[in-house]
C-alpha cells in the first residue's frame, strides 16, 4: 500500500509523481486517501507528461501583473505632478511599485520617477483629494486583481502575487 509514510522515508520519488497520483493506506479498518502532488519543481518533468516548456504557464497572469504595477506607477507619477504634502509619502510608496514591477519580471528603468518636487501646498485642494482617491481606487483595483490571480498561479508565481495583493492593501491605509 502506497501512503505519506512511504513517500515521507523517500521510497518514493515525490518530484516524480504527477499531479493527482494516489496513495491508499489501510488505517484501522478503514482507509485514507491521499493526495500526491509534484513538490519538487526543479526534477525535470517525466517524459511522457506532453508539456510545452517553452511557454510560460503564468505569461497572462504576469503580463497582467505588469499591467497592474505600471498603472499604479503611472497614477503615482501624476498624483507627484501636483503640489502637496504628502510627496515623500507617494514616493516611497512609488518606489515600492518599481520594486513589485522588478519581482516580476519588469523593468523599473522603464518608469523613471518624476523629476523634480512640487511646492508643498499646506491646503489640501480639490484636485488633490481627487489625486488621492484615485490612488487609493487604483491601489484596491490592484490588491484585487493580485488576489485573484493569485488562486490560479502556479506555486511560483502565487506567493509573490499574494504578497504584492497584501502590499497594495497596506498601501491603501497609507493613504487614508
Amino acid at each position: 500500500m502506497l501512503g505519506a509514510g512511504a513517500l515521507a522515508a523517500g521510497r518514493l520519488g515525490a518530484g516524480r509523481l504527477g499531479i493527482g497520483a494516489l496513495g491508499i493506506e489501510a488505517l484501522g479498518g478503514g482507509l485514507s486517501l491521499t493526495a500526491c502532488t509534484r513538490t519538487d519543481s526543479s526534477d525535470p518533468l517525466p517524459p511522457d507528461e506532453d508539456v510545452d516548456a517553452s511557454v510560460d504557464p503564468d505569461g497572462q497572469v504576469r503580463a497582467a501583473a505588469l499591467t497592474r504595477e505600471r498603472a499604479l506607477l503611472a497614477a503615482y507619477d501624476a498624483a507627484l505632478l501636483a503640489p502637496t504634502s504628502s510627496a515623500g509619502l507617494l514616493r516611497r510608496l512609488r518606489a515600492e511599485h518599481a520594486e513589485h514591477l522588478a519581482a516580476l519580471g519588469g523593468d523599473p528603468a522603464a518608469s523613471p520617477a518624476p523629476s523634480g518636487s512640487p511646492a508643498a501646498s499646506a491646503t489640501p485642494s480639490p484636485s488633490r483629494a481627487r489625486g488621492l482617491t484615485a490612488l487609493r481606487a487604483a491601489e484596491r483595483s490592484a490588491a484585487r486583481g493580485h488576489a485573484r490571480d493569485a488562486l490560479g498561479a502556479s506555486r511560483q508565481l502565487a506567493p509573490l502575487l499574494a504578497s504584492l495583493a497584501a502590499a497594495e492593501t497596506s498601501h491603501l491605509e497609507a493613504l487614508a
